[in-house]
């Protein structure tokens, strides 16, 4: 039996639009629309791993018995992701879509571990530890630094996050980073909020300490300015558009008498 090559193509394009947090459910619905057959086509399967990949996703190692995030810039040419801070390189099984060949590894570089110490500092002032994870990973002539912030509340019908992946180059010092940020509201509706944006930068300083501590303060500078962009477009969002959505008088056209005395003595009637 043939697959449907329109199928593969809807399955790819729902999975990469998946908001985070509800991509077991989409795969459950998938399976049920287009059949276990689409689902099971390499390219779908590639789709998942992408998905992963894209969203910075955290996935548990036995090695180190902890999570780490995973990225296409923390992996090598074969297939492993790696965690230098936690010692550890793994792969991640296109079939099984679980963590496969954890192995210890070491990585010393001083470069790396001061941006390290710099990182573990801004996250603890401005980022929710339980939810955020960062990798910070050195490559040849590059270091990489990528922040993931995945916040839930599925039972309150939302999830949201904060993705921001940001490389150095060691001998020139410029900075190339990215920031994506995802919300979704589904109660009774669906609203999403999706940015994208990238930055450019130089960091300064002459020893490893100097040069940490200036890209460390250009992702601070860079986030911090996207947040107070965003603060500006949630008040406009609430006064010029939202508010004017609601009902401003009920079905009956008369406006509520607020009135407590009033309302009490309808109430004994």
């Amino acid at each position: 039996m043939s697959i449907d090559a329109g199928f593969v193509k809807v399955a790819k394009y729902i999975i990469k639009k998946t908001p985070i947090g509800h991509l077991g459910k989409a795969l459950e619905n998938l399976r049920s629309l287009v059949g276990e057959q689409v689902m099971d086509t390499d390219e779908v399967k590639q789709e998942i791993h992408s998905y992963g990949e894209s969203h910075l996703s955290p996935v548990q190692n036995d090695v180190t018995n902890s999570k780490v995030i995973i990225s296409n810039l923390t992996k090598d040419g074969e297939g492993f992701y790696y965690d230098q801070g936690q010692k550890v390189k793994f792969k991640i099984g296109i079939e099984s879509g679980q963590v496969e060949d954890a192995q210890e590894t070491e990585c010393s570089n001083e470069l790396r571990e001061a941006v390290d110490n710099k990182m573990k500092e801004y996250l603890n002032k401005c980022y929710k530890t339980d939810v955020t994870k960062y990798n910070v990973y050195y490559a040849e002539d590059k270091i990489v630094v990528l922040i993931s912030a995945h916040n839930l509340n599925l039972k309150s019908f939302w999830s949201g996050e904060w993705l921001s992946t940001w490389e150095m180059n060691i001998n020139s010092k410029e900075i190339n980073g990215t920031l994506r940020a995802n919300t979704y509201y589904y109660e009774e509706g669906n609203i999403q909020f999706n940015l994208d944006t990238s930055f450019q930068g130089t960091a300064q300083g002459g020893d490893d300490n100097a040069v940490a501590t200036s890209l460390i303060e250009f992702i601070k500078s860079s986030e911090n300015s996207v947040q107070l962009e965003l603060e500006k477009v949630y008040d406009e969002l609430s006064e010029n558009y939202i508010k004017p959505l609601r009902r401003k008088l009920p079905v009956t056209g008369s406006k509520m008498n607020w009135n407590v005395n009033q309302v009490n003595l309808a109430q004994n009637k």
